[in-house]
Order: structure tokens, then sequence, then C-alpha cells
């Protein structure tokens, strides 16, 4: 049935008997010709139903952020962000090209100024332990000159799901040794919540044949990441499957809220008062623009300020790099990237900013 919406009767919905259909998308009344679907089911047809449903399982695995780069994408073309990845999915897979790679995404850190906290001594042997000062620096936590608590295997950086190994693991059991080495088909693995979701021994990585695939990562910049985050904090339980033994190791791995400036080991009990960290901390600049163009153009592929922690989650997707990246703020000099991959522009980093 037809269904006038105003009394000039020039905005439709529905059917009009065998006349047509009428419809509205994005803003725009179109009208199309009344036909029975056809559905022959033919070897091409099923084959692009399947590129079709493979798009939509990747869009349902991204992050909200991912999906976000792709509404600034369709941007003037009268289409969601989803219609815009299934068609670029839909293309590449028909002329056999590379399909489009999940957006990179990361996390910038804006402040007026950061310190390095050297050697702090935690506070008690509670834990978790309370840090000195908060915000703490994505990645820059790690155990200070002094550790008398089991050494860490694992630490793991909460906000997205961050997993920095500060040393190669050798065994099994991690630093505190005595098991059987890591062999080939060991797997380090990993269980945790995140929002309300349980995740039992995912897999981060595997031991292959002639590559150390446990080997130190000691930096954000090759960290290893979790499908899903934030991690709620405290659920962490780091492991190696020991292939040989058919048995799962607990690791000595330490989860830290940078957010909120604290610690927490997840297999020893306490910390040991004469325990210490080292890491950056930072003063925040809320309202900071962060804006990102496509090289050599005023088309934006993101714009967003900071909150009050200094955070900008940002994420871009490699197929449209290069892009120009420029943060502003008030009383701060602007600080302008030009030609950038979409891997350095969406690293996790801390951005000092200058006063004018």
């Amino acid at each position: 049935m037809v269904k006038i919406i105003n009394i000039f009767g020039d905005v439709y919905s529905g059917q009009a008997g065998k006349a047509g259909v009428f419809a509205k998308w994005k803003g725009r009344q179109y009208r199309r010709k009344y036909v029975i679907p056809a559905n022959p089911k033919t070897t091409m047809q099923q084959t692009i139903r399947g590129y079709f449903t493979n798009a939509i399982t990747a869009w349902h695995s991204y992050h909200s952020v991912q999906r976000l780069v792709y509404s600034y994408l369709a941007t003037g073309l009268v289409m969601s962000g989803m219609n815009l990845l299934v068609r670029r999915w839909q293309k590449a897979a028909t002329q056999l090209l590379t399909l489009p790679y999940a957006p990179q995404e990361g996390v910038k850190q804006i402040a007026s100024a950061s310190s390095v906290k050297t050697n702090e001594v935690v506070a008690a042997t509670d834990n978790p332990c309370t840090l000195v000062a908060k915000p703490v620096s994505i990645g820059s936590l790690v155990s200070g000159g002094t550790w008398a608590t089991n050494a860490i295997d694992a630490f793991i950086d909460i906000e997205m799901g961050d997993v920095r190994l500060p040393v190669q693991i050798a065994t099994v059991d991690g630093q505190t040794a005595g098991e059987d080495a890591c062999a080939v088909g060991d797997k380090l693995v990993i269980s945790y919540t995140s929002g309300g979701r349980t995740v039992t021994r995912e897999v981060l990585l595997t031991f292959a044949t002639a590559v150390e695939e446990f080997e130190a990562r000691a930096t954000i910049a090759v960290a290893l990441r979790t499908a899903f985050y934030p991690i709620d904090f405290q659920s962490v339980v780091v492991e190696i499957w020991d292939a040989s033994a058919e048995a799962y190791f607990v690791l000595e791995s330490e989860e830290i809220d940078n957010i909120n400036g604290q610690a927490f080991l997840d297999k020893t009990e306490v910390y040991d008062v004469t325990d210490q960290h080292t890491y950056t901390s930072f003063t925040p600049v809320e309202g900071a623009k962060l804006e990102v163009t496509k090289v050599d153009t005023s088309f934006i592929t993101w714009r967003r300020y900071s909150d009050a922690n200094g955070y900008i989650a940002i994420a871009q997707t490699i197929e449209d790099e290069t892009y120009d990246w420029t943060l502003t703020s008030g009383l701060y000099v602007s600080v302008i990237r030009a030609a950038q991959s979409a891997v350095l522009a969406t690293r996790h980093e801390l951005v000092v900013l200058v006063a004018i």
C-alpha cells in the first residue's frame, strides 16, 4: 500500500499495486518497478553471495573506530560505511585482487608535559598497586632496577589489548624456568574478559619450525594484540600450551591500567615491598583536535578531539594511504605530519605539545 506522508502527496513508501515500489534511502526518494525476485542459484550467483557474506563477516569483526573510518570515506557517496566496505570487497574478490585489510588503529595521548619515573618503589605490597603519577604513556611501564617478585614474562596494556614480551620466552613456564624448552607446536595463549565477553585461551603465537615465535616484543610498536579490547582490568591469564606434554603452564604477567595508574600481577599474590617500576607519566591536554586528510587533498578521513585523559582513538585504512596529519590546540604549537602511512598515522604515541 502507498503511504502519503504529507498533504501534497509527493513522498511515498511501499508498494503501489503492481505499478511500482516507492522508497527513500539516504535522503533520496526513488521508485522502482515491481518485480517478483528471481533466484536461479547459479554458480556465479552463489560465489558473489559468498563474497558478500565474507565482507559482512569482516565488518562485524571490526571495532567501532575501524567502522568509523569507513563512514568518513563514504562521505558524499550516499552510502553507509558498511556499503563501502562491501563494494570494495566485491570488486577485489571478483577481480582476484587483494581483499581489504582491517583498518589500522591506535591511540594518541596528547600532553602538555611528560615525566619519566625511574625505579619508583611500589607504595604497598597490595595487588593491584597504585602508581604515584597518572595517566601513564601506553607501553612505557616496565619492571624497575630492583624486582624481588617473579620476573614478568608479559606486560598487558589493557586499553587495546597490547601484549609486550620483555625477553624471549625460552621455556614453557617462562622465566621461572625448570620445565621443557619451547618447541614446535607450542602456543602462547591468553584468557581475559572484555566488556562482558569471556575469551578463553585465545592464541597469540604458535611456535613454528625454524622460527622463534616467542622472541622478545618489548616495545609497543611490535606488541601482540588481543582480538577484543579494552580488556577488563584484573581478568588476564597468560599461558603456554606445551604440545609435547599436552598441558598448559601459567606465565607471570602484569596488567597495566594506564588511565588509572594501576598495575596488577596475574599470577603472584602481592608485590614485594622492594619492587620498582619505571614508566612515563604525562599532563593530559583535553580538547585537542586531530584531523587526518588524504595526502595533498582536503578530504577528511578522521577528526576527533582528545578527552580528559588526553586520549584520541584513531583508525585509517591501508588502501587509502598516504595521509596528512594535523594536531591543533589553543595556546600550543600545531603538530603537522605529511605523507604518513596508515601504520604511522595510527600508531600508539605520546605527543607532547609546545606552548606558543
